[in-house]
């Protein structure tokens, strides 16, 4: 038995995992969460189903290093290159100011051994869930907002920061009586090993790929991968550092080749199956006892992780941007603990840097952390958005004062749709006007000379800027849907008469839109679900009539599904298909018409036209049935030549 006790402690974890994994994305937590708490059950605290969880451990250690080789695949140099200085600036200020206020306070509470416990505490703290800020802010709809712009470079910058951290740990557990030596030394052997391997990445690696990638064996990519992985990471070890940072590395050195993507597909089931194995092993290390005894000081903690990462780095995030509420959201996202927090703190509790209570106490707070960061957000979100702040002001003429437009429209952003909206309607030859917070996007409208307001379009004072109660319509193509809600109802408050268009994320977001007041809502994806509808239906060689019956299933689907009947069909859509020869028009029905069907008109036969749509108060019925009946209130909308339309209005005497 004792020869498959291996096997069956694995199957177990993975059991455990996959059922507590399970109810934790079910009552919507992170999976990583249930995967904690399946390790603290079956653990050593627990009621001990694992009988050598050394075993264990071993393996975890092989999810720490496909873990971090993965996320050396996913590290982007040349994203986190696109706002340089700022976000560089604001991701160090973040990191050290975090690890110098908790390593201190830890410290100086006596909760760690030695300043150099405190230290590694500190940054540990300091690093947050990449996996929780990135699925709330899709979730939310809000990776293209401000603060989802400048929180995805802050967390790549905290990744890249694993680099030094790693090297300094194992040379912090040996340090006696000369630190500095000992310090300099661990990183001069990362420095070598950085240096090994960008120029393995840059002369030696690309070929050895492309002879492997030739061979179109998907089997010996994965393998020529793992090996990679390995053997970086035990050349590392090999040095004196950790098995991570080797892993890590590793990973780097594909991440800029073209089979990086490939690589990184293929890595991923391997990947997530022995991650979850060691997440299970930092469970198993986690004492429920500490917990019960210690309650008070870890609810005071937690408290203390979330307002203090929360107040660092929305302090560190003004570094990036100007926008108070920006830098508050960013902040908000980033109280928590990450996930790679754990893989620290798993080396430096068998560095004997981290143990005992001071572990206990980061565990504990790190997974509440986790599981309450998405509910914190989505409670104190609103509030943050709510808040006032005084904006710079700028426009396309400099100075403060109003922009002199009247009868204009107004664009709630320049990015990637609000850019076209706000040329199109410009080279049209109308007013327009952009508000808009990202200085890489002013520049672009100096450069193009469209008028501009920098500030946030949910302030009344930067809407009044615009010159908003001259405005006819205002377009919110900002991706963030509170902000867009906060808009539509600030705007109205000064121009009740003002047409407001939205974009929408999200369908439950139509409806918030409406109550707000918008008269019309654009969601991308659904608009794409047509294009291609249309575009299929064309390339099977429909005709008019069906493609128009098509498009009308999608669109009446939709509408009843999101309760919004509001919709009429643009004339486009109800003809099918453009050609010039062809012209349409809408005639009232007049009260001698009124019982009549469209066969009974019989407008074909008689002067040529067809009869391709019929309005009753605010509905629109496409392609009507010739036993249709008209009423007196009714309006049709023919198709022809222009001289059969003329006719057509003496036939119809309208």
């Amino acid at each position: 038995m004792s020869e498959f006790q291996l096997i069956l402690d694995l199957s177990l974890v993975w059991l455990a995992a996959a059922l507590f994994g399970f109810l934790a994305v079910a009552l919507k937590q992170p999976a990583m969460a249930g995967y904690m708490l399946a390790g603290l059950i079956i653990g050593p605290h627990g009621v001990k189903l694992i009988s050598n969880p050394d075993q264990i451990s071993v393996l975890a250690e092989l999810g720490v290093a496909l873990l971090l080789f993965a996320l050396g695949l996913e590290v982007s140099f040349r994203q986190l290159m696109f706002r340089t200085n700022r976000v560089v600036t604001a991701g160090m200020f973040q990191i050290i100011a975090t690890t110098l206020v908790f390593g201190l306070g830890v410290t100086y509470l006596k909760l760690a051994p030695s300043w150099q416990a405190g230290t590694v505490f500190g940054f540990i703290v300091a690093l947050s869930s990449t996996v929780v800020a990135t699925k709330m802010l899709v979730e939310r709809g809000e990776t293209d907002s401000m603060h989802g712009r400048i929180l995805i470079p802050l967390l790549i910058v905290q990744d890249l920061s694993l680099i030094p951290a790693m090297s300094i740990i194992p040379a912090l557990s040996g340090a006696s009586g000369d630190t500095g030596m000992t310090l300099l030394m661990a990183v001069a052997k990362a420095l070598l090993l950085v240096a090994v391997v960008v120029l393995t990445s840059t002369k030696i690696l690309p070929p050895l790929l492309a002879k492997v990638a030739h061979t179109n064996s998907r089997e010996l990519f994965l393998l020529f991968m793992i090996c990679l992985c390995l053997g970086v990471a035990i050349a590392s070890h090999e040095l004196g550092l950790s098995i991570a940072l080797g892993a890590f590395l590793a990973g780097i050195m594909v991440s800029e080749s073209p089979y990086a993507h490939q690589a990184l597909s293929d890595l991923i089931p391997l990947r997530d199956l022995f991650a979850t194995v060691f997440f299970v092993s930092v469970g198993m290390l986690l004492s429920p006892m500490y917990i019960y005894q210690h309650l008070t000081e870890v609810i005071i903690f937690v408290a203390l992780l979330i307002f203090g990462k929360a107040l660092l780095a929305g302090s560190a995030s003004l570094f990036a941007t100007s926008s108070i509420t920006s830098a508050a959201l960013s902040g908000l996202c980033l109280a928590q603990v990450g996930e790679f927090s754990f893989v620290l703190a798993t080396v430096a509790n068998k560095a004997g840097l981290l143990t005992g209570s001071l572990y206990n106490l980061f565990f504990a707070a790190a997974v509440i952390s986790m599981i309450a960061s998405p509910s914190l957000v989505s409670w104190l979100a609103p509030i943050i958005r709510n808040m006032r702040e005084p904006e710079a002001i700028n426009s396309s003429e400099g100075g403060s004062r109003h922009l002199p437009l009247t009868g204009h429209t107004i664009v709630c952003g320049f990015g990637r749709i609000g850019r076209h909206v706000a040329m199109a309607i410009r080279e049209a030859g109308l007013p327009v006007a952009v508000i808009e917070l990202d200085g890489g996007a002013i520049e672009e409208l100096k450069q193009r000379h469209i008028p501009f307001i920098y500030g946030d379009a949910g302030s009344r004072l930067v809407l009044s800027e615009c010159n908003i109660s001259e405005a006819t319509t205002l377009v919110v193509s900002l991706p963030d849907p509170l902000g867009a809600v906060n808009i539509i109802k600030t705007a109205l408050e000064v121009n009740p008469s003002l047409r407001i268009l939205v974009r929408a994320h999200r369908p439950i977001d139509r409806i918030a839109f409406k109550e707000a007041g918008a008269a019309q809502i654009v969601q991308p994806e659904f608009e794409a679900s047509l294009e291609l509808t249309k575009q299929a239906l064309l390339g099977q060689k429909a005709s008019p009539a069906e493609l128009a019956r098509a498009i009308n299933f999608i669109r009446h689907s939709r509408v009843e599904d999101s309760d919004d009947y509001d919709y009429h069909p643009p004339i486009g859509e109800i003809i099918g298909f453009a050609n010039e020869d062809f012209v349409g028009a809408w005639f009232k029905v007049k009260d001698s018409l009124a019982g009549k069907t469209i066969k009974e008109l019989d407008l074909r036969n008689k002067v040529g036209v067809t009869v391709l749509a019929v309005k009753r108060e605010e509905q629109v019925v496409s392609h009507p049935v010739p036993g249709f009946s008209l009423l007196s209130d009714d309006s049709i909308y023919v198709v022809g030549h222009s001289d059969q339309l003329a006719h057509c209005l003496k036939a119809l005497g309208a």
